[in-house]
């Protein structure tokens, strides 16, 4: 993360290690009068910590834990010393037999939440409080990305409490609203704010663009989300994605790998993104590094502390996604640049090196013995993001939360499911060029409108689009996006992978309303399927 890409952060050192490390006697002392005396740094003060909460996101247990695993994507299994079991919450979230009770779901909720009530309502209050108006533009601003954590509260949980003030009572409980009415109230606020907003590129604050994005994708959801009656917004979901495109202001990447790397700021395809700077510590994007590598890795990045040998791509995934015995997917570049595989080598000798007993090879391999007893080197890595010569426990690249494309190929998908299966083939290669060298033959390099628009078996089960899909892996796996995509196929509850019965209950689209909300807050209802 370079200083300066992230200005807003920077304005405020005092709040840069997320809201929920704020000073309240310091953030006392810095009135709203007093803020707007610099007007150039006033927006900064007041909206840092709606921006430095989802830095949290990523840390363990948390946004993309709910959002990657559980898919066909990533596994935590149980390795054979035991390590990871942790009372079998990894376990039940791949297997979907999770629990109200288990600690994923108390921590999201209280993320979303703080940054809903603390973060963005209370810029809200305090400048009613102070009998202030606040400009059209930051009003704006705080209701899209309040919008941004209501979307993951839609996604996650669906059915939960709408709530647009922070000075309620001390016992105030608020009540659970449908989804249907969550899903309104964003689709609201993003329609009353984004052309609010500016135009102008900010990496880490939202934008018109941000917003239009962000909308976009609540739009291609709406259908899985509420049902066949909103297959129509696709067409809105085209729309947005073509004024976007219209813009000019955003453009593909011509390297894949430079959107993830610690240059990042410098991506013309990043539409926003959340930085994160070793500095300052804890929140962590934990699933690149920490969580993911073996803890002997120290010698291949020449690191200041090792992994803890957790997160692994899942096999079938792999094989399924980047078939490495079929010449079109092993001369896809994205296949070595999204995951850490095969052997690994000391950074400084050059040497291969081998893990703690001296003589197994350190050789990250595509199989994982067994969910309950994982051996050293099972599964592939995830290694998506750079990784940082010297790298520490603490993380210094940025979280890529919307991309030029993703725009492009929802666009793609919207195009697919009306019947124009050539015009999203187009966008398709568009996207996919980059990735493969053009002296390979065309049909290495590109997918046809008949093979996007084909019947395909995926994950056991033979789907329409079913390529599309596929290509949807390769081009974000790890992104945060595989359960949206699974459940928008029907493949969430009904596909099989490596280690991973199907249940086939509709209800396990959502997830449970943590136990110890319901248990603090009478008015919240749990959601169907589940008991407290």
């Amino acid at each position: 993360m370079k200083r300066k890409t992230i200005h807003l952060f920077g304005a405020c050192a005092l709040l840069l290690a997320s809201c929920t490390n704020l000073d309240p006697d310091i953030y006392s002392d810095m009135t709203i009068d007093k803020i707007l005396e610099d007007s150039e740094q006033s927006s900064a003060y007041l909206l840092t910590p709606m921006y430095g909460q989802m830095r949290w996101f990523n840390e363990d247990r948390s946004i993309w834990d709910l959002t990657e695993l559980g898919t066909d994507a990533w596994v935590i299994p149980t390795n054979s010393d035991g390590g990871w079991y942790d009372g079998g919450i990894w376990l039940r979230l791949d297997n979907h037999e999770w629990k109200s009770t288990d600690p994923h779901f108390s921590t999201c909720w209280s993320h979303l939440w703080y940054g809903i009530t603390t973060c963005c309502n209370r810029v809200l209050h305090q400048f009613e409080e102070a009998g202030l108006e606040l400009d059209e533009q930051t009003l704006a601003e705080v209701r899209a990305v309040r919008a941004f954590y209501y979307y993951y509260l839609l996604s996650l949980f669906g059915n939960v409490p709408i709530m647009e003030t922070y000075d309620v009572p001390k016992d105030y409980m608020p009540t659970t609203r449908d989804r249907k009415e969550v899903y309104d109230f964003v689709v609201r606020e993003l329609r009353e704010s984004m052309d609010k907003l500016p135009e102008e590129q900010r990496y880490s604050r939202f934008n018109k663009w941000a917003a239009k994005h962000l909308l976009a994708k609540v739009y291609l959801n709406a259908e899985s989300w509420l049902g066949s009656e909103y297959a129509a917004k696709r067409d809105s979901t085209l729309i947005l994605c073509n004024e976007i495109i219209g813009s000019a202001k955003y453009q593909l990447d011509d390297s894949f790998s430079n959107i993830f790397s610690l240059q990042s700021e410098t991506s013309p395809e990043i539409i926003f993104a959340v930085p994160y700077d070793e500095t300052t510590g804890s929140p962590i994007f934990h699933c690149i590094y920490a969580k993911t590598q073996h803890w002997a890795c120290k010698p291949i990045y020449n690191a200041g502390s090792g992994g803890y040998n957790g997160l692994r791509a899942v096999p079938s995934y792999v094989k399924e996604t980047f078939d490495a015995t079929d010449p079109d997917h092993y001369n896809d570049k994205r296949y070595r640049q999204s995951y850490c595989m095969g052997q690994q080598y000391d950074y400084l000798t050059k040497q291969p090196l081998y893990f703690t007993d001296g003589v197994t090879p350190f050789n990250y391999v595509n199989e994982i013995a067994s969910i309950d007893a994982a051996r050293e080197f099972d599964g592939y890595r995830f290694g998506k993001y750079e990784v940082k010569i010297g790298q520490k426990w603490e993380t210094d690249q940025d979280w890529v939360v919307f991309r030029f494309g993703e725009t492009l190929m929802m666009k793609a998908e919207c195009m697919l499911r009306d019947g124009d299966a050539q015009g999203a083939a187009d966008i398709v290669n568009e996207v996919r060029r980059r990735s493969f060298d053009p002296s390979l033959p065309r049909s290495v390099r590109e997918l046809t409108a008949e093979q996007l628009s084909a019947l395909t078996v995926v994950d056991g089960v033979s789907v329409p689009y079913g390529e599309f899909l596929k290509e949807l892996g390769r081009e974000f796996t790890g992104e945060g996006m595989r359960r949206e995509q699974l459940i928008r196929w029907n493949l969430y509850v009904n596909g099989s992978w490596t280690f991973h019965t199907p249940k086939q209950k509709k209800y396990l689209e959502l997830y449970p309303i943590p136990s110890s909300e319901l248990l603090s807050n009478i008015n919240l209802r749990q959601n169907d399927g589940y008991s407290y």
